[in-house]
């Protein structure tokens, strides 16, 4: 019998231990399988790396147009869904297909280049010396020589990054962290990660009038500046601000974090990585396969009855990318996809960025950021580990992204240690 969104395999629970156990228990229902997000919204969830590359490419048959969904139409989404603010964004890049997403990426594509993210890394090192100083400084204040990586340099790094690109001055950095937690936070009322949405248009809709009026030499600036012809509105030029920074400063935020767990618990990778430190990029290529930032992504639509990997989906019926499978999917990565190795070769990389047309704005900064910043890390403190088992580690609430509340490192070794 052909399954249908009736019948839900999985509920994805956003507090989960271990998502990869809810993976495997999809996988087993094959490639295309019917699951139900928090708040029971069902969808087709798309395990298998090839299917969902075909899938991503396809924005015709499976679109972002969240009026072609079909549930929304029939008014059957809870007004309190806990994901709307994911889908829901109108005037968006990350929810416009075609001729409209191109209009609005078009801009990124002119001042969001390799040459100005590389102009960073100067000062993508200087911030991470400031902070690997303040590491030790908060290391050497806690009798056991602990502190929390994400919260003391994982959120501020990218922050101060995107910041720099931005040019947002470093008393807004608070105030756009709150709003970040409470949008990425699934157990938030729907009503408070709407306003946290709405602070986040005013914040940078503030900016862009600011640098409108007296410009630097930042990417808003650019923005602000828009060739003759190009006319775009300030709600549209703010919604490539917030796509961009939030892309650019969560992933890179869980990459960080995910990178550092997984070496540490993996001694033998980490002292292959010490042995010959050429191994760093594949390090980082390889934590973005095995434990992505970004877990999945709600919605495509399908416009029309399709049969994708011999199941039949009909036409408004929404599907979720599932990177966190996708990355460990034997049929793309072997049968030891589920083995963490800093050498694997992957001569076609990775979907963790995405794919297509939607691929991650922020993809060669996040990089940028982690290549300079792990070696340093581990470099700086050749004791780190971590001061708790990998497995009793706080999991952000989320079933988007794949994240941790906090991870607490002993920097340095203590008597009897």
């Amino acid at each position: 019998m052909m399954p249908t969104l009736d019948h839900p395999l999985v509920q994805l629970d956003p507090e989960a231990a271990d998502p990869q156990e809810e993976v495997a228990r999809i996988r087993e229902g094959g490639p295309v399988v019917p699951i139900a997000l928090p708040g029971g919204v069902p969808c087709w969830a798309i395990t298998g790396d090839a299917l969902a590359r075909d899938l991503l490419r396809d924005t015709t048959t499976f679109v972002k147009d969240i009026t072609q969904w079909g549930a929304w139409q029939r008014g059957e989404v809870p007004a309190d869904w806990p994901l709307i603010a994911y889908v829901n964004l109108p005037n968006s890049m990350s929810t416009l297909d075609g001729d409209g997403h191109r209009r609005l990426r078009g801009p990124l594509a002119r001042e969001f280049t390799p040459a100005r993210t590389d102009r960073l890394r100067p000062r993508i090192q200087e911030i991470t010396t400031t902070l690997l100083d303040q590491l030790a400084e908060a290391s050497t204040a806690d009798p056991n020589g602990v502190v929390d990586f994400k919260a003391a340099f994982a959120l501020p790094l990218p922050m101060a990054v995107m910041s720099e690109l931005f040019g947002i001055p470093t008393s807004r950095h608070g105030r756009l962290r709150a709003l970040y937690t409470l949008l990425f936070d699934d157990l938030v009322p729907a009503q408070q990660v709407i306003a946290a949405a709405e602070g986040v248009h005013v914040l940078f809709a503030e900016l862009l009038a600011a640098k409108r009026e007296n410009p630097g030499d930042d990417f808003t600036s650019a923005l602000a500046a828009q060739p003759d012809g190009e006319d775009l509105s300030d709600v549209e030029l703010v919604g490539i601000m917030r796509t961009l920074f939030g892309s650019g400063h969560e992933t890179t935020v869980h990459l960080l974090v995910n990178s550092v767990r997984a070496l540490l618990a993996h001694p033998d990778q980490l002292a292959r990585l010490r042995a010959d430190p050429h191994l760093w990029p594949g390090a980082i290529e390889e934590t973005l396969r095995w434990d992505p930032p970004v877990s999945s992504a709600p919605f495509r639509y399908a416009t029309k009855d399709t049969e994708i990997g011999g199941v039949l989906v009909q036409q408004g019926e929404p599907v979720l990318i599932s990177y966190i499978a996708m990355g460990r999917d034997p049929d793309r990565f072997g049968p030891d996809a589920h083995r963490f190795d800093i050498t694997r070769t992957m001569p076609s990389g990775h979907t963790s960025f995405g794919h297509g047309s939607h691929v991650c704005p922020g993809t060669a900064l996040a990089r940028l950021e982690s290549q300079i910043a792990l070696p340093a890390l581990f470099a700086r403190f050749p004791d780190l580990t971590l001061a708790i088992p990998a497995d009793r580690l706080q999991r952000l609430p989320s079933v988007v992204l794949n994240g941790h509340r906090g991870l607490p490192l002993r920097l340095r070794r203590t008597p009897g240690s």
